[in-house]
């Protein structure tokens, strides 16, 4: 994941330093993998910035925990213009499915296969 990092978004800041995995045992067993990056990053994968917001509420939270609202010119202008998609966590998750399903199923059966899409950024 790191390298796909550095070969879409090199220049968008310590995203690459900061990204981290882990893994959670239960009982001496992988029960959970997560997933930690700076919360930028998602804005990154999406394409959305300043000027560049979604076609939801337009509302957000910032850094501080204060609440925002998209102005309105930005609405819907995510993933145009200079804030092109750079799809860095999905791909690299999704090109691994076939794997780790199969070495779930071995483990585990179907069961766990059918929730493991959950950890996708919407």
């Amino acid at each position: 994941m790191k390298n796909e990092v550095l070969r879409m978004v090199l220049n968008i800041g310590p995203g690459y330093q900061k990204l981290k995995s882990s893994v959670q045992n239960y009982r001496g067993e992988a029960s959970k993998l997560g997933f930690t990056f700076p919360y930028y990053m998602v804005f990154v994968h999406k394409g959305a910035g300043r000027g560049y917001g979604g076609n939801k509420t337009g509302l957000f939270t910032k850094k501080n925990g204060s609440k925002g609202a998209t102005s309105k010119s930005s609405m819907g202008r995510m993933g145009t213009g200079r804030r092109i998609a750079k799809p860095w966590f999905n791909p690299v998750i999704e090109e691994r499915f076939p794997a780790l399903a199969n070495l779930v199923a071995e483990y585990k059966g179907n069961s766990v296969v059918l929730n493991i899409q959950r950890i996708l950024i919407d």
